[in-house]
């Protein structure tokens, strides 16, 4: 695995020592004093207004890649990656593009090959709105070092404005060719530059180049988001200059935090370097805060992983030449749930909005799966940090007091922000619904002395401890499951076990772990009786791209969220803490509530005979559903959410709203709403809203229409512009010979199969 950026790589070590002397004089007397092996934690009811962003903790959990010559082809090689990654729910997943992943190669010379193979899996995985971190300039535009040319940021400029119109506006036109993304999922998210502080650019000269990249790329497409300066260094050396010469559009300022760049480093130093992650976000908002128009960007950690250090070649050490290179399993080890958790808690309580994992796809030191896409142990500790604490929505963060072994104390552990206790610690979230979740670290070190202590401090097995929960503050729950990430856990991930939710409970760890126990008192359910079509309000099959309503209980937040977008063209798949899964591909949604969700069916369930749709609300699951698939289940809106009356629908001669009070003229033509009109040419793809060209009903697919019992000419059937694909507009013309009405009959079939009877349309 190689990285940009290695200078970033030695001077880390350099970094992390500044911070590590004192914590480890502390563990070490903690280590020797400690006794007991039980930690008591008492969980308060009010909300911890200190903590996190006035008391909510919005830390949502993501993963990376790094997009070069060297891994392009990952996908090709990983058929599961793909589902993997949409199952993990990363957010805004990031693609770092470096070295030739770059397409443009020379002046007018560009070749997206090595972008397409990668990035399109990532844009139709996900949230579908991944960040494209432009990570260096092409070589042409750099000096022997690869650092870019003062002179070349102005090209520099013009080629990441033409990613952006590749990506989001058609396309763009260099030396008579023509380069259009063959995805057409727009890149909101789009990250300047990686490491400017290790990478050869000065503070001064990043200035420059943000203020000169950032208007041209805005001016290719307003709507797009920026990430900033993605330092790998101590923020203090970098950021003021930034702060104060920054005039572009700043979305978010992002930071790097990894524990360690040698493989000697003892498991003790590693966590003793987790409170300075906290005090560098601290330290970021501070800076940003002195400075109005970036008061409120938030931070995101868009890199963390345990050991920065990787093979440079020849075997040879990357941060500690020339020494060998030795792969640090603690990345994908039990001792990762300790860290992983531990960083999570420390980096939500500052406030820190994401948290990126590095990388997705590589081998035991970093990656969540292998270079077959199977998951590895790391894979199951993000995938329940992501499932358990979704953010969005976010949670509010309980008071916790900790006695017994591990408290805090001049004694035995250190103090100060962060509230890092000596070998464990605890937060307490609790969800809209009134759902708490705990979420308990595990990272006390096995105490042995003499030479045998680096087998027991060097991706050891840690101590055991448990957890002693005193929860009678927060009333009573029905329902309790806990979920233990440790050295039990299977290959293949976690078993959630359930258990008696009482006011005392105890939870034990074996050694380096963490754990997560979900109390509440509602599971969603859902029956198959309760999947309707959204416009007919009738039960059924189901076909790719429908609308659909499901109903039961517990299924979303009590008050109702409407649809969000992850861009302007994409509705998420994701809504509130909210997941709809057909197949464990995620539903776009576009609405939520406990009783009702609406969705639209993925595209992908085409050719199936069956579907098994899944609820997901904030972690907690309903049971299976299987629904069978049809090629096309149509049905039509009504201009009263009723099954029949007036259809919605628009007199095309003026665009306006068919009623009584404004009837169509017979021979005049009419815009009728649906869905389930089932798979289209082009293709669709899931929440995209509808743009030129507009995918329509197989040709090979008869649509028929018929008014007051006569025939209609149709010449349309397809997707309704800017509306959510998956919405069927069909044009038909009224019959001249048609009985003038306020309700007059209308039918609609779409590969023989009708839609529901007694919609009407008024005709003058």
């Amino acid at each position: 695995m190689e990285y940009s950026g290695s200078v970033m790589r030695g001077d880390l070590r350099t970094a992390l020592y500044t911070i590590r002397p004192f914590t480890i004089v502390l563990l070490t007397a903690a280590a020797a004093l400690a006794q007991s092996t039980t930690v008591n934690v008492r969980v308060g009811n009010q909300t911890d207004t200190s903590a996190g962003i006035n008391g909510r903790l919005q830390l949502a959990m993501s993963t990376s890649f790094q997009l070069a010559s060297w891994n392009y082809q990952f996908f090709g090689g990983a058929p599961k990656a793909t589902t993997e990654l949409t199952s993990l729910y990363p957010w805004r997943t990031r693609v770092q593009v470096v070295s030739d992943g770059i397409p443009l190669t020379a002046p007018g010379t560009w070749d997206f090959t090595e972008l397409n193979t990668m990035l399109s899996p990532i844009q139709r995985s996900g949230d579908h709105s991944p960040e494209f971190q432009i990570g260096t300039a092409p070589a042409y535009m750099s000096d022997a070092s690869g650092h870019i040319l003062p002179g070349s940021i102005e090209d520099f400029a013009q080629l990441s404005a033409n990613l952006v119109r590749y990506y989001n506006t058609g396309g763009f036109t260099d030396s008579g060719r023509h380069y259009q993304s063959p995805v057409p999922y727009p890149v909101t998210w789009w990250g300047i530059f990686n490491e400017p502080d290790f990478n050869g650019v000065s503070a001064a000269e990043y200035v420059t180049l943000y203020n000169t990249v950032v208007p041209q790329m805005a001016q290719a497409d307003p709507s797009i988001k920026f990430v900033a300066v993605e330092l790998g260094g101590i923020p203090g050396n970098y950021l003021p200059a930034f702060v104060a010469g920054v005039t572009a559009p700043v979305d978010v300022v992002a930071k790097h935090f990894y524990s360690t760049c040698s493989q000697k480093d003892y498991d003790q130093v590693l966590f003793s370097t987790i409170p300075g992650f906290a005090l560098q976000v601290r330290s970021i908002y501070a800076g940003l805060a002195g400075k109005p128009a970036l008061a409120a960007v938030p931070v995101w950690i868009t890199e963390n992983n345990v050991n920065a250090d990787y093979d440079k070649g020849n075997g040879i050490s990357a941060c500690n030449s020339p020494q060998k290179f030795v792969l640090d399993k603690r990345g994908t080890s039990p001792f990762f749930a300790a860290w992983r958790s531990l960083v999570f808690q420390q980096l939500g309580a500052v406030g820190a909005q994401a948290l990126y994992h590095w990388g997705f796809g590589t081998d035991r030191q970093y990656g969540e799966v292998d270079s077959s896409g199977t998951p590895f142990f790391s894979y199951w500790v993000d995938y329940y940090l992501s499932h358990w604490l979704p953010s969005p929505p976010g949670q509010d963060i309980l008071q916790t007091t900790t006695t017994g072994c591990c408290a805090t104390d001049a004694a035995h552990g250190w103090q100060g922000s962060g509230g890092l206790l000596f070998d464990t610690q605890t937060m307490a979230a609790r969800n809209a619904d009134g759902s708490v979740v705990i979420l308990m670290s595990n990272y006390a070190l096995l105490p042995v002395q003499g030479a045998t202590k680096i087998n027991y401090d060097n991706n050891g097995p840690g101590a055991p401890r448990t957890f002693a929960l005193d929860l009678s503050a927060l009333g009573a729950f029905t329902s309790a499951t806990l979920v233990a990430l440790d050295v039990s856990t299977p290959a293949d991930g976690p078993v959630p076990q359930t258990m008696a939710a009482t006011p005392q409970m105890q939870v034990t760890l074996p050694g380096y772990g963490a754990a997560l126990l979900r109390l509440s008192n509602a599971q969603p359910s859902l029956l198959a009786a309760g999947v309707t079509n959204a416009a007919s309000s009738l039960p059924g099959a189901v076909a790719p791209g429908e609308l659909v309503a499901l109903y039961g209980t517990a299924l979303g937040p009590d008050g109702g969220a409407q649809l969000q977008l992850t861009n302007p063209l994409v509705v998420a798949n994701a809504l509130a803490g909210v997941h709809v899964l057909f197949d464990g591909v995620p539903a776009p949604i576009l609405y939520a509530s406990s009783g009702q969700v609406n969705a639209v069916v993925p595209f992908l369930v085409a050719g199936q005979s069956t579907t098994s749709l899944q609820v997901e609300y904030l972690g907690a699951v309903s049971a299976l559903v299987s629904l069978p698939v049809a090629a096309a289940a149509p049905g039509l809106f009504t201009a009263n959410a009723t099954p029949g009356g007036q259809g919605s629908i628009l007199n095309v001669s003026d665009n306006s709203v068919n009623s009584a009070a404004n009837p169509v003229a017979r021979g005049d033509w009419v815009s009728i709403y649906g869905t389930g009109g089932g798979a289209t040419n082009p293709a669709s793809f899931d929440g995209l809203l509808a743009t030129a060209p507009y995918p329509q009903v197989p040709a090979n697919v008869p649509v028929t229409v018929t008014m007051g019992g006569l025939p209609c000419a149709v010449n349309y059937a397809g997707a309704a512009p800017y509306l959510i694909s998956g919405v069927t507009q069909i044009n038909a013309q009224v019959p001249n010979g048609v009985a003038p009405g306020a309700n007059v009959p209308l039918t609609v079939t779409i590969g023989g199969i009708s839609a529901q009877t007694g919609v009407t349309l008024a005709v003058k």
